[in-house]
């Protein structure tokens, strides 16, 4: 089931108290319409009835969609400078949940989920669409790093992020942004020939190298190879 508690919080503007109810987990199979809300950008979104201001909480709850095979644990975009010790405790709570360390019935769901962990909405969004439109979310980032190798000055000053924002299934092209991680505000897009991401995905030894280190736990993004100073 989808779980919800209330909770009261400042508006950023005024300071106003204002209630909330924040998801700490959400059922895709049985609330479809939360799945909705969360690719249109309204999910956990809600306006100081003092001064007007709109803000969005963080997201911090489990993602299960078994239809589509998804498990993903969502967190705050602050907190991915921590993501090598989240991956650990993702690990042990979806061994508890459907894994190894789960009842019988469970691990047999489990079996056919992917555990993924996200950091904010836009990377949340991001698996929800790249499901939706039957593509690999591995190939997928090595599709980004492509992209990112052959700009010659991308945007990824102010702690910006490249994101899949919609799939045009008639021009047979992906429409990616780099946003601003915190707040979501875009800089710039892109359209590309969605047969990039086809030769990426059919280059296995070619890109091997680096499809290991992306898939190397939960956190399959490109950010695993840049947060913490790596290159």
């Amino acid at each position: 089931m989808s779980l919800f508690r209330p909770v009261e919080l400042p508006c950023p503007s005024c300071e106003a108290p204002v209630q909330f109810q924040a998801c700490g987990s959400v059922n895709a199979d049985r609330r479809p319409d939360l799945r909705d809300e969360i690719i249109s950008g309204s999910f956990q979104r809600g306006a100081c009835e003092k001064c007007g201001t709109t803000f969005r909480l963080d997201p911090e709850f489990v993602y299960l969609d078994v239809g589509r095979g998804q498990w993903i644990t969502a967190f705050p975009v602050a907190r991915v400078g921590d993501w090598e010790h989240i991956e650990a405790e993702v690990r042990e709570a979806f061994a508890k949940s459907y894994g190894d360390k789960s009842p019988p019935d469970l691990q047999e769901i489990g079996r056919d989920l992917r555990v993924r962990t996200t950091f904010g909405w836009a990377a949340l969004r991001e698996k929800l669409l790249i499901a939706e439109h039957g593509l690999d979310d591995v190939n997928f980032e090595l599709l980004k790093i492509a992209l990112l190798r052959s700009l010659d000055d991308p945007p990824l000053q102010n702690d910006a992020e490249l994101r899949l924002v919609t799939v045009d299934a008639v021009e047979n092209e992906l429409e990616l942004a780099f946003i601003v991680s915190q707040g979501e505000q875009l800089i710039e897009t892109l359209r590309i020939p969605r047969e990039l991401y086809d030769e990426i995905a059919a280059d296995q030894e070619g890109w091997q190298e680096l499809r290991n280190e992306i898939s190397a736990g939960p956190f399959v993004d490109t950010r695993r190879l840049m947060v913490a100073g790596k290159a």
